[in-house]
């Protein structure tokens, strides 16, 4: 294949500084590595090697060299677009290992190890559908991921590397790589699989200009500076957000990327505020439920001797944003710096990158009060009548250098504001389809927008997002597939499921699964939650649980709650990111395989 010395002669240092979409992240790389090749590109504080955490870093200058040496090897045993599956733990090496791979004519896959507890059947699919001509992962999981490839098909011992071989004593294999001059912006850099929340896994295909678009829009949106910013995450690297801010996010920002393993995180929240305490210009994410895990599981002593003044974005997504999570996170940590501007409610999806919009820097979240029996029918208005229910809506800030429309699913017809409809976006960070699914990607992607007035009328994506536009802000109300449907009213699972917690001490929190099941009668609704695991013994009180759930649905719903089922803690099928998966329950719910308490037999 023929290549050139570097890509970076190409591009004006001046335009990498300020940050241009006319470059891949190769570009980035290189340059960071000549430019502050002191600088920390990455930190890694491993919690398995000590309870006190021991870090692990590396300089850009040692990235540049450690990369080029591990893209060298990998064309040596890929062609153009054969798929590179990266199955490894979190750490330094996975970062090396994605900015590796996409130095090369090769398609990254960034996977997990096969021992990651509960998604060994997710990742045979996975590579199955992916078909990885080479692997990357670590000496410390080579004979697990061996073993995996024997019994299911992957590839053979000598397509396998160990990324971390090539941190040091491969200079003479780091001289002989040349960037592919075939390769262009337009080639597709990655596949990023879904978590499989709504359907079976499916691999966004993503290009080199996806990427840098939206690693772009992430920085300005945020509005983070190049070379300062710390992006600090626990949010696996696997996963969009934890892709872009824990990887492609700092290197194309010259920044300094400080991981953590998501198991690390979730046995002791206070290292997340722990690896961010103390610096400046930090940006960090997470789902609504760890602002609310820190809350209750930080100690005083622990929460004192934190400085969280130097964070700028606490951003917040990837499910429902609770206003009263706000309140209570800055309530118990502005002591210690938090502000309430600094909270950043965002939305986004794998389909377009990631990020889709984000609120705006310096301005609190936007918090509304719309009627309950409007919204129900599709109406957003903040005039609530006398008796009516008032649902708050958290905004999830302003299309982020893109365009956002809210569109009727069926007519396909730009609805304007005040109106609930699917969200739909259109950009350069819209992926391409998903990697071999036609049926699907055609359903999806490229659709076209009725009325559409001063917005694009070809190009768009459909989120499957149910969502409304007030004063130009986004506000997400639901998913399409997850929408229950009682008497011609909309109803919300994650707006059933709250109440439902809130109802009784015996049921936990953010563990609960609303759908419907098709009756004589019609569609009727189900609730199954999780025991609260210090709630103690429950099994006499089951009746009283039950009631006190479906009179409170009923009387903040005005509609009837058909069952109520109470299962065992950590038993609700969740998705690998962590998030709730109805269907699946819903599936064990209509099999009566879910582990209620007290061995009882559901309703």
């Amino acid at each position: 294949m023929n290549t050139t010395q570097s890509t970076t002669s190409r591009v004006p240092a001046a335009e990498l500084e300020a940050g241009t979409t006319n470059a891949f992240l190769a570009d980035y790389v290189e340059h960071w590595g000549r430019e502050i090749p002191e600088h920390l590109a990455n930190t890694y504080i491993d919690y398995a090697e000590s309870r006190k955490g021991i870090e692990h870093t590396t300089t850009y200058a040692e990235l540049e060299l450690w990369t080029r040496a591990l893209a060298a090897r990998i064309m040596q045993i890929t062609q153009p677009g054969d798929r590179v599956a990266i199955l490894a733990p979190q750490g330094g090496d996975y970062f090396a290992g994605f900015v590796g791979a996409l130095r090369t004519h090769a398609i990254n896959v960034p996977l997990f190890a096969p021992d990651m507890p509960g998604q060994g059947d997710r990742l045979q699919a996975v590579v199955k559908d992916c078909q990885p001509t080479a692997i990357i992962t670590t000496s410390d999981k080579l004979d697990l991921v061996k073993a995996f490839c024997a019994e299911h098909g992957g590839p053979a011992d000598d397509q396998i590397l160990c990324i971390d071989e090539f941190r040091t004593g491969a200079d003479d294999l780091a001289a002989e790589y040349v960037f592919p001059e075939a390769l262009t912006l337009d080639d597709v850099a990655y596949l990023q699989y879904t978590s499989g929340s709504t359907r079976i896994p499916a691999g966004v295909v993503l290009t080199h200009r996806n990427l840098v678009v939206n690693v772009l829009q992430l920085i300005r949106g945020h509005g983070l500076s190049f070379r300062v910013t710390t992006c600090a995450s626990w949010l696996p690297l696997f996963h969009d957000m934890g892709l872009l801010l824990g990887i492609a996010g700092p290197v194309l920002g010259g920044a300094h990327s400080v991981l953590l393993d998501p198991v690390h995180f979730i046995l002791k929240p206070v290292r997340w505020l722990q690896a961010v305490s103390g610096r400046t210009e930090v940006i960090t994410a997470a789902p609504n439920f760890a602002y609310d895990y820190v809350v209750k599981r930080v100690k005083d002593a622990d929460r004192e001797a934190l400085d969280l003044s130097g964070v700028v974005s606490w951003a917040n997504g990837a499910e429902p944003i609770l206003p009263s999570t706000l309140d209570r996170f800055v309530e118990t940590f502005g002591p210690q710096g938090v502000k309430r501007v600094t909270l950043r409610p965002t939305y986004g999806l794998a389909e377009a990158t990631v990020l889709v919009s984000v609120t705006t820097p310096g301005e609190e979240p936007t918090i509304v009060e719309v009627d309950s029996a409007a919204l129900q029918q599709g109406i957003v208005t903040t005039d609530i009548p006398e008796g009516g229910r008032a649902v708050p809506l958290v905004a999830s800030g302003r299309a982020a250098e893109q365009y956002v429309a809210i569109v009727d699913p069926d007519t396909r017809e730009n609805l304007g504001e005040g109106r609930v409809g699917e969200i739909w976006a259109n950009g350069d960070n819209i992926g391409q389809g998903y990697w071999q699914k036609p049926t699907e990607t055609e359903a999806l992607f490229g659709a076209k927008l009725e009325n559409a007035g001063d917005l694009p009328t070809d190009g768009w994506l459909r989120t499957e997002d149910l969502g409304v536009l007030l004063d130009g802000r986004i506000f997400v109300t639901g998913r399409i597939k997850d929408l229950i449907i009682v008497d011609g009213r909309n109803i919300y699972p994650h707006d059933i499921e709250f109440t439902v917690e809130e109802s009784h001490d015996a049921i936990a929190q953010r563990r609960l699964a609303s759908f419907s099941i098709p009756t004589e009668a019609g569609e009727a609704m189900v609730v199954v939650a999780e025991r609260y695991r210090h709630s103690g013994e429950v099994a006499e009180q089951l009746e009283e649980i039950a009631r006190a759930a479906k009179q409170a649905v009923s009387e903040q719903h005005s509609v009837a709650l058909h069952d109520f089922v109470l299962v065992e803690p950590d038993t609700i099928h969740r998705t690998s990111s962590g998030k709730i998966a109805r269907k699946a329950t819903r599936a064990s719910y209509l099999e009566g395989t879910l582990q209620t308490v007290g061995g009882g037999a559901q309703s």
